[in-house]
Order: C-alpha cells, then structure tokens, then sequence
C-alpha cells in the first residue's frame, strides 16, 4: 500500500467517536464503592471519560467481566465473602476467561492477608496498592498509568492478532488461480481482519483507454451492496462518491480515505497492474487499523501479481501466440476433460481442418500471407460457434474444433470458405481437407486420440485435396499392429531371426545358372514366418529400411563370397535396395565397405531397383547408379511396367537389365493385353540396349513364349524355389554346373 494516505477531496477526517475507558471496581465494602464512584466522577483520564461499573462479590465480578471484554482496568479487593476472592478472581479472569488485556490493581486494607512480594509474584496482577494510600492523586496517576498501559497491550495485541491472520490468508490468496478467485478471498479476509463488517469492491485499470481519455475500469470482485457490479465496467456503478473515491486512487497513485472507509491502492510494479480496493465500514478506522492494511495490501499484491503471472503462463501454455486462440496443450486439456465425462464423451466429436498446399502458398507470397490466411480461418471458424465449442490451432496449418456433434460438421465448416460474394483474400484457401472423429466410438487419452485422428487425416490426404473422411476406429487397430510387428522387426533383427533365401537365375538357352536373386526372410522364435510383403513395406514407410537394407546387402554379399570359394564366381547376386537406401549420400561408400569387408569383386553383383525408385529423384538415383557401374556392379530394374515411368528417363537411365513383372508372365495365354506388355517390354529392352530377364515362370509354356519373344533370362518355380545358401549350393553340385 503506498504511504501516502489523502483525505478525498471535498471530504474532512472525521472525528474519532468519544472514548470511554471502562472501569471495574470490585469490593464488599459499600462505602468504599461510593467513595470511588465520587472520585471517578466527571474525571477525563488520557482524553477520555471513564464509565464505572461496580461487583460486590467474586460471583458478581465474574459475570460482568465476562459479559464486558472491554474492561481496561479492574479495582479490585482482596478479602470480600472469603480471604481469597480476589486472588481467585484474578485467575478466573486470565485464565478462565481468558483476557489478558485488563489491568488489575489489587487494593487491601489488610496488607497481611495478601504480601506484596507473594502475591505480585504468583498472580498475573499490573499494580498493588494499599486503601489507605489511594488518595485522589494517586487514584488519578495508578487510572492513567493503568489505562495506558492497557490501550499499548490491546494495540499490540490486535497488531499481533492481525499480523497472524495476515500469515494465515496469505496461503488462500498464493493459492489464487483467476483475478476473480483471489479478489473474493480478499475481501473476505479484510472484513476478519478488521473486525468488522465491511463491504466493498475491487477494480482493475484497464488498457484500453485512449491517451488522455477517461479512465477505464472494471471492477472483478465486490461484496456486499456492490455485489451486482461484479463484472461490469466501473462507470456503470450507480455510486458517483465510489466511483470519484477509485479514480481519485489511480489519478493520485495513492490511498484515499473517506468518510466511510478508504480506497487502498496496489501499483502496478507490485501487483502486475493496477488496482484499486474499496472498503466501506461501520467504523472509523484507527491507526492500528490502517498498518495493518498497509501491511495486508502486500500480501495483497504478491497474490495480485503471481495471479497475474499465472494467466500470463497460461497464455504461454494453451495460448496460440499468433492467432490468440487455444492451442494444442488446450486442445488435449478439454479432450481429457471430455473423455473423462461419460455423457460429454457420447456427445462430443472432434474435427481436423487442414489447409491444403498451405506451404506452398507460404513459399510463394511469404510467411506474412499465410499468418494472414492464418487469421482468417481462425477468425472464420470462430465465429461460426459459441463459446462452448473450442476452437484450437494444433500447428501450423492444423486446427481442430471440439463440441456436440448436431453443432459441428466438417462439410458446413468447409462450407464456410466456399460461400458465394466472399472476399478475394479467402479465395485463397483453395480447399481444406478434414477428419471427424466421435469420441464415443473410442476409448483412450486425449493424446492417442489426438493421434488416431491426425493418423486418418494423413491417410485422407494421401488421396490428394480436397478430402473429408470419417475417422474409422480400425484404423488405429491397423497402425497398432504395424507398430507392434516394426517392434518385433526390430527385435528380430537383433536376434538374427533375419535371412536370405537365393532364387536361382538360368539362361534359357543353355539351363545354365546365370544369377541370383536374394530374397528377405523373416522367421520368428515360434518358427512361425512372415511374408516379405507384410514388414518389407513397412520398413520403408518407417525408415526402418535403412538398417535393415544394410544387413540384407551385409548377408548377399556374404552368400556371394560363399558362392565364389565354392566355384561359382560367375553366378550374380541380385539385392534390392530400396529408394531411402539409394539416395543416402554415402550409400556408395558404404557399399564399397562392404564389398571389402565380404571380399567380393563388384562384378558379382547386381542391385535391384523398381521403377518407382528410378523415378523418385531422376537425377539423384542416376548419379548413384552411375557410380556404382563404375565399379563394375550390375543395375537391373524390378517390377517394369507396373509403374508409370516414362520411355524417354528409360533410355538415359544407366541399368544393364529389365525385369518382367511376373503379373504379365502369369497371365501369358490367358490375358491377350499382359502377353502385349510383355512383348512390348522386351522390344523396349532390345532398343535401349538393355537385357531383360522374367521373374515368375512357373511353366513351360510361359519359359518357351518369352525365349521366342527374345527374352533369354528367366528365375521362377519353374527353375528352382528360393533356398538357403546351403541348399543352393547341394542344388548347384546336383546340376552339375560347371564352376568358374
């Protein structure tokens, strides 16, 4: 609270009401009693007049002090209906009533019956004297050393009480969350301090007044009469002395008193803005009073300013710092707060907006034109709701919107950017795919739901713009058991549950063994085996290819060295390597490590690549395959004719051999258009002066039509199944192939 304290303009301190000290005198004695109420009449003792009430008996003595806990001072007798009744009065006073506040000067007219040294030490007692020795003057002097003595103790004694409830409400206020929250407790707590009833309002300035304008104020909290001004601006107050007592406040930067109260005023530097506390109270407040609230409006502050700092990190925390509206750590808040709601989650659904091509505008007309695209959509969707329904960015281009499902419905959110006579500037947002996700048909966190539906959004996308799906609750299923099998993949792999299988390559001419193709084998700890289509593809979505690639080019050149120790250096080994592979930037020398490492000489190698990796970075993949010609290692390309590459990149592509997709072989005499491509394939090798070679003769029929169509290379069942390099090699010595 700031020190200074100003009266309020056209208002005078008012003054303190009339002080009474009041007084007790206890004695039997009935002519000592008058003679006191004689001396104490009309006597004006520290400014003011003393009211006397009198006890007969300790019985009587007990019951007025403990009706009268303003007593400041008790005249008391000690020998009245037993030697020791005003002894036992002193205890009932301080200990069974507990006031040890009152002054008590025992009197005796038998100093025998009570010994000053004993009596002063075993009883709680201010003052001793003798009734002979209280003349007038020395009455007035034991009044006014008493009744001083008291108003210090009570003062000392309210300060006390006041700074322990200060301590006390101080954890309350450090425990405040909203401005509203603290200022409630803030009043609450002034009116215990203070005694008293007291009612009031606080008001926070607001930023929003123009320089030099009026001051604009809202008031957060009040209680009382005020009550119906909560949460209104201060100039609505129908109480034009409040209103002029607040503003007095801010203008002068300092507490304001009135009449009726005083308005505390928190600084800005100390409470994190500036607010001012208006109190009004049935009683004129003393100077005890005031310190304590100085000291109070500290603690006041501090719960003022940490509120302050809360919002602030809220902001930070679930605050969009662009678009100013509930970000992702929002967005999971209210979902965990629905799902744990049993009709709220039976209700509620959660929608996906994406801007499609939104880094492609970014990248055209700069960042600035998509935060305004930014505002826009959130502005747009918005406004299309109430408040109950959150609207949240997730990132980047990303929102979401959370509510009833009868009120939120992706294709009326589209909508909103495809109205007719809409300005140009949204025309900008060509379109918007989105996903829709009921939270009753799942069960899990806000974060796996999150998840689950940004997994669908990224599948709908997949499909090219403009898309709006429903979120399929196997989907998740689906992703689970691709994590769960990649895991085990990688287990596997650890393990060595990994191999090849070599599936023999003739020359259909002379039967003789030409090639090899490795193929990838995964067999599990049951023995169980799963399918190279099934962890082959998802090792590449996941870039689990890279490390497994690696060890399927470590064991076919293994099975090369095998092969030529054993004779056969002229029969090739075929690995595929997928695109992630191929343009690593260190993927020939790596490769080149590797040849060392096995010992193989690059001539007995081929890699195999579909068209579609041929395709993916033209440049980039030539330069690799280039180099790895160079070394004398083989390029064969996988699968042609199932992709849409063009003839013109297949004649500058650097491969030695094309690959007959094995749908077209197997459909040789059945599907007139299959044997057509197979034939076309075939002719497009021989031009671009390439061999071809088809994958997949299971009969003889399919082996005699490609040879008479000028294909000379064949691999299928035909021929020999994929084997072990062991069995392979029994296969070879049983054909008795020649060794090199």
């Amino acid at each position: 609270m700031d020190e200074r304290i100003l009266w309020l303009e056209g208002e005078s301190p008012v003054a303190q009401p009339a002080l009474t000290w009041c007084v007790l005198a206890v004695d039997d004695d009935a002519d000592f009693q008058r003679a006191t109420a004689f001396a104490l009449e009309e006597l004006q003792v520290l400014g003011g007049r003393i009211e006397l009430l009198q006890a007969f008996s300790y019985r009587e003595a007990s019951a007025v002090l403990a009706r009268r806990p303003d007593i400041a001072l008790v005249l008391l007798d000690v020998v009245m209906e037993t030697d020791d009744a005003g002894l036992r009065l002193v205890r009932t006073l301080r200990e069974v009533i507990g006031n040890s506040e009152a002054h008590i000067v025992l009197l005796t007219g038998e100093p025998g019956m009570a010994p000053v040294q004993e009596v002063m030490h075993e009883y709680d007692i201010n003052d001793y004297w003798s009734k002979s020795e209280l003349t007038a003057d020395r009455l007035l002097t034991v009044l006014t050393a008493g009744l001083r003595s008291f108003a210090q103790l009570r003062s000392v004694t309210k300060a006390r009480r006041g700074l322990q409830m200060i301590v006390e409400s101080s954890n309350a206020l450090f425990c405040s969350k909203s401005q509203h929250e603290l200022a409630g407790k803030v009043l609450g707590e002034i009116g215990l301090l203070l005694d008293q009833p007291a009612e009031g309002l606080i008001c926070m300035r607001e930023d929003m007044a123009a320089p030099g304008g009026p001051l604009q104020g809202r008031v957060i909290s009040a209680t009382g009469r005020f009550q119906h001004a909560r949460d209104t601006s201060l100039d609505s107050l129908d109480e034009p002395e409040v209103v002029n007592a607040v503003r007095s406040a801010f203008d002068l930067e300092a507490v304001v008193r009135r009449s009726r109260g005083l308005v505390l005023y928190l600084p800005r530097l100390q409470a994190g803005a500036d607010y001012a506390c208006y109190l009004e109270t049935a009683c004129v407040l003393d100077d005890t009073d005031l310190e304590l609230l100085r000291v109070f409006s500290a603690s006041i502050s501090r719960g003022l300013y940490n509120v302050t700092l809360f919002r602030r990190l809220e902001e930070m925390a679930y605050q969009d710092e662009l678009l100013k509206i509930p970000n992702r750590n929002a967005l999971l808040r209210m979902l965990d707060l629905t799902l744990q709601d049993e009709q709220l989650r039976s209700e509620q659904v959660l929608v996906l907006i994406d801007i499609d091509n939104f880094s492609g505008a970014n990248t055209a007309f700069g960042t600035g034109y998509g935060d305004f695209i930014l505002g826009l959509v959130a502005r747009r969707l918005r406004d299309a709701f109430a408040s109950q329904v959150l609207v949240a960015r997730v990132r980047d281009d990303l929102f979401a919107i959370l509510g009833p499902q009868q009120e939120v419905r992706a294709a009326a959110l589209v909508a909103l950017f495809r109205r007719q006579g809409r300005p140009y500037e949204l025309g900008q947002v060509h379109s918007l795919s989105s996903v829709t996700l009921r939270l009753a048909d799942f069960v899990g966190s806000a974060h796996i739901v999150l998840q689950s539906a940004l997994l669908t959004l990224k599948q709908a996308k997949s499909a090219g713009y403009d898309q709006h799906v429903i979120h399929d609750p196997g989907l998740q299923r689906t992703h689970a058991e691709s994590y769960r099998m990649l895991l085990a993949l990688r287990d596997a792999v650890e393990a060595g549950r990994i191999s090849i299988e070599l599936q023999p390559q003739l020359d259909l001419n002379s039967g003789a063994v030409i090639g090899v193709e490795a193929l990838a084998r995964w067999r599990q700890a049951d023995g169980q085996s799963v399918p190279p289509l099934q962890f082959i593809p998802l090792a590449e979505t996941t870039g689990y290819i890279l490390p497994l690639g690696d060890l399927l080019l470590r064991l076919s050149l293994q099975a090369a060295k095998r092969l030529a120790d054993a004779g056969y250096g002229g029969v090739r080994v075929a690995v595929n390597v997928s695109a992630a592979q191929l343009l690593q930037p260190d993927f020939v020398e790596r490769f080149d490590a590797h040849l060392r490492a096995a010992e193989v000489r690059a001539q007995q190698v081929e890699v195999e690549i579909t068209e579609s990796v041929a395709m993916r970075n033209f440049d980039s993949v030539c330069s690799q395959l280039r180099a790895l010609r160079e070394r004398g290692v083989s390029v064969a390309i996988d699968d042609f004719g199932t992709g849409f590459s063009s003839l013109s990149y297949l004649r500058l592509l650097p491969a030695d051999r094309l690959k007959i997709d094995r749908s077209f072989i197997m459909e040789i005499g059945a599907v007139a258009d299959h044997q057509l491509i197979a034939e076309a394939v075939i002719q497009i090798a021989a031009r671009v002066g390439m061999q071809v070679i088809a994958e997949g003769v299971e009969t003889p029929l399919q082996a005699d039509w490609v040879r008479q169509h000028g294909c000379h290379e064949a691999q299928g069942y035909l021929f020999g199944k994929p084997m072990p390099c062991d069995q392979l090699l029994n296969w070879l010595a049983e054909r008795g192939q020649a060794t090199a």
